[in-house]
């Protein structure tokens, strides 16, 4: 197998997760306080058997930690958008650490296609976003272009 076939040193093997496990994280997901009890007796399995898994999948990675979902229009950040970054190449490690720091960026992805990153961001109103974009986000070094698109309605939230 060629270098860039194999699979990158440190990466462990991916976890296998059965229907119980996929259960839990799904209920967990939809509400991170329910207590182990609750989602083992929704799911149909003893507390120490869900607690355990539950132990086993923060272990292995597949569960890295438990959040608020919070209204971002209530928190408010009236506007919302994506910004799509096109890099240098060479550097988009670093431009990817600075894209996580933007004020109001609340997600950061690498993409492959016309553009090299998407990013969403959420700030109070449009002078604060034209601030991001012309003031901060052209002048990071490595930012070839960039395009930004208001988000006019998101549909509701998924949660799995």
């Amino acid at each position: 197998m060629t270098p860039l076939l194999e699979p990158k040193a440190g990466r462990s093997a991916r976890p296998r997760l059965d229907e119980v496990d996929h259960r839990l994280v799904e209920l967990l997901a939809t509400d991170a306080r329910r207590s182990v009890n609750h989602v083992a007796e929704l799911v149909g399995v003893s507390r120490a058997n869900a607690y355990q898994r539950i132990a086993r999948m923060r272990a292995e990675g597949v569960i890295t930690g438990f959040t608020v979902v919070t209204d971002p229009h209530r928190l408010g950040l009236e506007v919302a958008a994506l910004i799509v970054v096109n890099s240098d190449q060479r550097s988009w490690r670093e431009l990817r650490a600075e894209l996580r720091e933007l004020p109001g960026a609340e997600y950061v992805a690498l993409t492959a296609g016309g553009f090299d990153f998407v990013v969403l961001v959420r700030v109070a109103d449009v002078e604060t976003l034209r601030d991001v974009v012309l003031e901060r986000l052209q002048a990071m070094d490595g930012v070839r272009s960039t395009q930004t698109m208001f988000i006019l309605d998101e549909g509701g939230r998924l949660s799995w």
